[in-house]
């Protein structure tokens, strides 16, 4: 797929500033081609970046994952966590920016002029496919490749959500999206308590527009009212929910 010499200069450029080295270069080209420019273009929509985001999308997770594990000592659930925040879609936009992948974006005319190049989900999923197409493109180093890429340009970053965790604040978060959507607060639930008076556990369920859309328990009610919040905005896609398998 042939865009200009302009562009090809571009990824050329790219490359060399990031310490990658594709011999494919069509692949790489793939991983920054929205489906607007498919579609315009009468393309097949394979041609665009959805597959090697698909791809992208788990092996953040997987790098992520293996850079928490090995840098923090905390239970499952505050590992998975902090890797929701870390691989929401708010996050690796600002990570894509600092790549400046909005100048290498390839839009359809019409979603270009819509300011496709600064939407968060286009380039959130850039950079997810970014990461898919480095991965296919150094086969049996692929892993290697993409923990060295993550490592040189956002480990920093990665490593400082164990500060930012003890600001994040799910109920808030809840709570302006519900006042966004009808000027509504969510409502809390006591479902039920377990456990000996000075040992108890206390199960919430948050309420919104008559449907629960979370649950959390935990040993405090504050607590566990944040972990029913939680849920609730991974459920919502505020941030992107885990697959909790097992």
């Amino acid at each position: 797929m042939y865009i200009s010499d302009n562009y090809e200069q571009k990824l050329t450029d790219f490359q060399k500033k990031y310490d990658l080295d594709f011999k494919n270069i069509d692949l790489l080209k793939q991983a920054f081609v929205h489906s607007s420019y498919t579609y315009e273009n009468s393309l097949d929509i394979i041609e665009s970046y959805e597959r090697l985001e698909f791809f992208g999308d788990a092996v953040l997770k997987l790098v992520v994952s293996d850079f928490l594990y090995n840098s923090f000592d905390y239970q499952e659930g505050e590992l998975s966590k902090m890797r929701s925040i870390i691989v929401s879609d708010d996050n690796i936009y600002n990570y894509a920016l600092q790549l400046n992948l909005d100048e290498l974006i390839i839009l359809g005319k019409n979603e270009n002029k819509q300011g496709g190049k600064n939407k968060i989900s286009i380039l959130a999923c850039a950079f997810e496919a970014l990461l898919g197409a480095i991965f296919i493109e150094y086969g049996d180093f692929g892993y290697k490749k993409i923990k060295e890429f993550i490592k040189n340009n956002f480990l920093d970053d990665i490593l400082s959500f164990d500060k930012k965790m003890d600001t994040l604040n799910p109920k808030s978060i809840l709570q302006e999206y519900t006042q966004s959507v009808n000027h509504k607060l969510p409502e809390y639930i006591l479902i039920k308590e377990e456990g000996l008076e000075h040992d108890k556990i206390f199960y919430y369920d948050v309420k919104f527009e008559n449907k629960i859309i979370g649950s959390g328990c935990a040993k405090t009610i504050k607590k566990a009212q944040s972990e029913a919040a939680f849920d609730a905005i991974k459920k919502l896609n505020l941030i992107k929910e885990e697959n909790q398998d097992g």
